[in-house]
């Protein structure tokens, strides 16, 4: 057979050992799991489903990060082509690769699982992956366009089912994707890799398309979004929404006062 050999569908030369940690990964989870549960099998406020998924989650959420991270690192995109339009046009400014500043290091290492986890999924799909060199950014494009699916952006990478065939367009999609990518290091700093994807989400149902604080951010025009009041949109599922959220708030704060009362109630003052 020529080629590269296959693994489970993906043809990186290093899929085989992929596909190890993969499993190593989600043995080290369940082991993690077991040992979450015996560990809290005392505290009397959990029971032990509780338990047992908390080590389930957080089994998963390391394997993934572990998984991107050693999928990126191993991982060489450093040749992969400059992005070009269908018609073998080259994109405005591509040809002059962006210096690597201190500040996109230290944004592609924030994010070098996200990243990981998106090289991965583009292997394994099939997807052609180019370079929009302005910015020292990587581009997967699906190669058959389904109808309804967005470009999404994952750290250092963005997967796109289809792209802009004028190359003037195509570049000031991937400069406004490009852009996503200090908001996801920001994120992930602070809060972990799942931070933006969740902060994103969360204003999007209240905020969706060009309403979107992140997408304001990253240009909108280039983004090829028509611009929108800037305010939110309150439907019925949002209100119920924030309807839950009180509720909730109201919840804890009455079981929070409880508490208080009840620790009061054993040790009385004087």
């Amino acid at each position: 057979m020529g080629g590269r050999r296959r693994w489970w569908g993906y043809t990186h030369p290093h899929s085989r050992a992929a596909v190890h940690i993969v499993f190593w990964v989600l043995v080290a989870g369940v082991l993690g799991a077991l040992w979450w549960w015996f560990r809290g099998r005392h505290a009397p406020l959990r029971p032990a489903p509780v338990r047992v998924l908390q080590g389930v989650v957080a089994g998963l959420a390391v394997g993934l990060i572990l998984v991107g991270t050693t999928w990126r690192s191993v991982t060489d995109l450093g040749d992969a082509p400059v992005c070009s339009a269908p018609p073998g046009e080259e994109w405005e400014s591509t040809s002059d690769v962006g210096a690597l500043t201190p500040s996109v290091l230290a944004q592609k290492v924030a994010t070098w699982p996200e990243t990981g986890l998106a090289m991965l999924y583009a292997d394994a799909r099939g997807l052609s992956v180019c370079r929009y060199a302005a910015a020292d950014y990587y581009v997967g494009v699906v190669p058959v366009a389904v109808a309804g699916k967005r470009t999404t952006n994952f750290g250092d990478m963005v997967i796109s089912p289809r792209f802009p065939t004028v190359p003037a367009e195509a570049a000031a999609l991937a400069r406004h994707e490009s852009h996503h990518r200090p908001q996801w290091a920001v994120a992930t700093v602070l809060a972990g890799p799942a931070a933006f994807p969740l902060a994103y989400g969360v204003d999007d149902f209240f905020f969706p398309g060009a309403r979107n604080h992140f997408e304001r951010l990253a240009g909108l025009d280039e983004g090829g979004y028509v611009a929108e009041p800037a305010g939110p949109v309150l439907g019925p599922p949002q209100w119920a929404v924030l309807a839950g959220v009180l509720a909730g708030a109201v919840a804890l704060g009455v079981r929070f006062l409880r508490h208080r009362r009840r620790r009061r109630g054993r040790h009385p003052a004087g």
